[in-house]
């Protein structure tokens, strides 16, 4: 069939109901282009590199469209992921936590702390120690079984007197009856005081002393 050749140059088809306007973006373009094409005046035709040109400026601009969607999309579903966690998180605000953390908050008065054993142990040994890493006081314990064992510390040092008010840690080592390490890791409990959004992620402050999430070994009503 012959290429038919509008007399009425430059003329533009009318939009209907079901025209370019209910079209994507692309499509619409096409359309235009088909439409110059088919209205060019014989006398003085198109350009086709231009023509080409267009068509590769038009395709760069939909790639970049595209992009920003899916970047858009990605950081919509980041938000939600994150306020899902953030609600989450905001669950243990007022509850009674267990963490493994060896840092404690000396107010005063005494500090009661824990330890889990994973073998029975011959001798335990505790250690606490000020900011600077020095330590304040040391105590030796009888043998202990497999399992969690409840210690305190009264906030004096190895002399009986008070230390000051402050973070301190606790190291724990202990031995079987052969002599060889047995595992042991300190926990504590406390009251989750508030929930806190860092870069390295979410933070329980437990009694005033914060907390990976991850250090979370149980929750108490």
């Amino acid at each position: 069939m012959p290429l038919e050749i509008s007399t009425s140059y430059g003329a533009q088809p009318a939009a209907t109901a079901s025209g370019p306007q209910d079209l994507g973006t692309k499509e619409v373009f096409l359309r235009m282009l088909v439409a110059q094409m088919e209205n060019q005046d014989p006398l003085n035709p198109a350009d086709s590199s231009q023509m080409s040109s267009q068509l590769a400026q038009f395709n760069m601009v939909e790639q970049q469209i595209d992009t920003n969607r899916y970047l858009q999309q990605m950081a919509v579903n980041q938000s939600s992921s994150s306020s899902n966690l953030d609600m989450a998180s905001a669950g243990y605000l007022g509850h009674t936590v267990m963490v493994n953390q060896s840092t404690l908050d000396y107010s005063g008065t005494t500090q009661n702390f824990s330890a889990t054993l994973d073998n029975n142990a011959e001798n335990v040994f505790v250690t606490i120690s000020d900011a600077t890493g020095a330590p304040v006081r040391t105590m030796s314990l009888s043998s202990m079984p497999a399992g969690d064992m409840q210690l305190n510390w009264d906030g004096r040092d190895d002399a009986g007197i008070k230390v000051d008010l402050g973070a301190y840690n606790v190291n724990i080592q202990a031995v079987d009856a052969a002599g060889q390490a047995v595992n042991v890791i300190p926990q504590r409990s406390g009251i989750v005081d508030a929930v806190r959004m860092t870069a390295s992620g979410i933070q329980l402050i437990v009694d005033g002393i914060p907390t990976s999430l991850a250090n979370v070994t149980e929750v108490r009503v």
